[in-house]
């Protein structure tokens, strides 16, 4: 066990480090000062998971619009950046974090995504964009507030109808409220992540 820990920490250095940002660390939800009950504290995916799965996203690279809700410092968002996607989104509830994300981005190496971008604000009021097409989540929220990002997606798709690919890791409670979702099909589901494409 010590020794895939200290292979964790190694692993996670080095893409630090080829990246040039600084995403690692634990924040608890009441050590950021969040009013929203629904949000979770802060942790980054490791990096094998997200070397994992971006590949997996079956659209065109330069025709990806990636949307990350709950984008922490931005890990997942650098990751994604280093890939030829159209566009690439964060939105993050914590100022503290949203401002870290920023900054990592401004930084990251190896960049090949059009635009990033990072908004600061809750994901039930976030503004789905009509062409958005990937939905990343790493247990971000839970509850209302998942509900009505959940509904926001659906209502989107409605108005643009186009293929969508939602990533969720950590998914149970994903899986709790998305059973009525026609529009949505798993394609892929493990302990730790669910993949889904539209109908």
């Amino acid at each position: 066990m010590e020794s895939r820990a200290i292979q964790h920490r190694i692993y996670t250095r080095y893409y630090e480090w080829k990246f040039g940002i600084s995403t690692r660390g634990c924040i608890q939800p009441q050590d950021l000062g969040l009013e929203n009950h629904d949000a979770m504290g802060y942790s980054a995916l490791e990096y094998q998971y997200l070397k994992w799965v971006f590949p997996l996203i079956p659209f065109d690279p330069t025709e990806v619009v990636f949307v990350d809700y709950g984008a922490g410092k931005g890990r997942a968002l650098a990751v994604a950046s280093t890939h030829p996607f159209r566009e690439v989104i964060g939105v993050e509830i914590s100022e503290h974090l949203a401002q870290i994300a920023s900054g990592n981005l401004a930084r990251v190496k190896h960049r090949r995504a059009g635009q990033v971008e990072v908004h600061c604000c809750n994901a039930a009021v976030f503004p789905v964009p009509a062409d958005a097409n990937v939905f990343f989540f790493f247990n971000p929220f839970a509850g209302e507030t998942l509900t009505e990002v959940i509904d926001r997606i659906y209502q989107s798709w409605l108005s643009y109808p186009r293929a969508l690919f939602v990533i969720f890791f950590n998914h149970a409670e994903f899986e709790s409220r998305v059973p009525s979702h026609q529009w949505l099909r798993k394609v892929y589901e493990s302990s730790f992540c669910g993949l889904y494409r539209t109908v």
